[in-house]
């Protein structure tokens, strides 16, 4: 301490020493309330309006918004890009296309059906492509296998009449995945999903689902054995893990070794909710899940003008997601966009009535989830991606 503050120190001492106790007290009060005040003022900056926080303020902007963080190196984290064709691109030249993100994994997405249309007769048509193709690329693939697409059944024939807990369902699924884990064996398998959103089929039945939840048991443990190691799942939507069915999704997980979700941030009628609550939402998910890994292999936002949405929106959707990946990056192993670009009008329509749906929303939703347009072209969001993924090591 200087000579000049230890002069002062001795006037203030002085001066304290001659107040009254009252005096002192009513001093200290203030104080306290002064730095409570105060605290709250700096903190709240920016509070119910995460979009004026989102971009580093230019000086004289912005004096109460915080600078963001550094972003977090990506560590072992995983970005995945569900890789479509168009017209304009056969799979190769998509899939070259979205390796310039970064991507590590895709999605492959197959029918129980389509997989085995005879009793016991395999089609490996696709399942050897995967098993040549993917190890050839260095990319990891996150497989699901469809005995539920959504609200559609697609159990193969012989089986339309048992119960999926059933020993004979439960068999026959069992023997596929012994043939689709040998059939690919080369192929690094990121997660293995059993059904997809299973949980908008399985609605509101307390049957249907203790029935799913006892074939999943029984198939995972299967999977399990057939390739030790093997990280298993089962994808639902994720309004329903949060909101709907959060007791029997919490019950299901329980039996998975990683909880798979999709997520769209919409409205019921499919318009877009705004880009920051990601956030938000994603922590949601973490609070039901504290103690589990979490993978979400739908993940996107609609450029869609019918849906309120555009461009500038999907790119201030990717800035915010990446942002929220730094947060919970403890917990978020993965994210797969989707999709990698946008789906010929007519393509939509046909998935939309697979769905059995003919909303206009609908389909502008499945139209346009792409990070790039038919022809190729990138969108705003694209390129964001492809600049955020690459600072932190994509």
């Amino acid at each position: 301490m200087t000579l000049a503050s230890r002069n002062w120190a001795s006037v203030i001492y002085a001066w304290w020493k001659g107040v009254s106790t009252a005096r002192k007290v009513l001093s200290v009060a203030c104080a306290i309330v002064i730095a409570l005040v105060a605290s709250f003022w700096l903190t709240a900056g920016g509070v119910g309006d995460p979009e004026l926080c989102y971009d580093v303020p230019k000086p004289g902007e912005c004096e109460t918004c915080p600078v963001p963080p550094e972003p977090v190196p990506k560590g072992d984290r995983l970005l995945g890009v569900d890789v479509n064709e168009t017209p304009d691109a056969n799979y190769q030249k998509a899939f070259t296309h979205a390796q310039e993100l970064g991507m590590q994994f895709t999605e492959l997405m197959l029918a129980w059906d389509e997989l085995e249309p005879q009793p016991g007769k395999y089609d490996d048509t696709l399942l050897d492509i995967a098993n040549e193709f993917y190890p050839s690329q260095d990319t990891q693939v996150a497989l699901t296998i469809m005995p539920i697409d959504t609200v559609v059944n697609r159990v193969p024939i012989g089986l339309s009449s048992e119960h999926l807990d059933s020993d004979a369902t439960i068999a026959r699924f069992n023997a596929l995945l012994t043939h689709v884990l040998e059939r690919m064996s080369d192929v690094d398998i990121l997660v293995l999903s059993i059904g997809n959103e299973v949980d908008a089929y399985l609605g509101d039945s307390d049957s249907s689902w203790a029935e799913y939840e006892a074939f999943f048991s029984e198939t995972a443990a299967h999977a399990r054995n057939v390739r030790p190691g093997i990280k298993v799942g089962v994808k639902m939507q994720y309004v329903a893990l949060v909101d709907d069915v959060v007791e029997r999704g919490t019950s299901l997980n329980a039996r998975a070794d990683t909880v798979l979700a999709t997520y769209y941030p919409l409205n019921p009628d499919f318009t877009v909710r705004p880009p920051w609550q990601v956030d938000e939402d994603i922590g949601r998910l973490v609070d039901i899940y504290p103690e589990d890994e979490l993978m979400l292999l739908e993940f996107g936002y609609p450029t869609a003008q019918l849906l309120n949405s555009s461009e500038e929106l999907q790119q201030d959707f990717i800035g915010h997601t990446f942002d929220m990946w730094d947060h919970y990056s403890l917990w978020l192993k993965a994210i797969c966009f989707t999709s990698l670009y946008d789906r010929p009008a007519e393509e939509a329509q046909s998935l939309a009535g697979y769905y059995g749906h003919d909303d206009e929303n609908f389909i502008a939703f499945l139209s346009m989830r792409g990070l790039a347009q038919v022809d190729g072209t990138p969108k705003l969001g694209f390129e964001t991606l492809d600049g955020l993924a690459g600072v932190r090591g994509w």
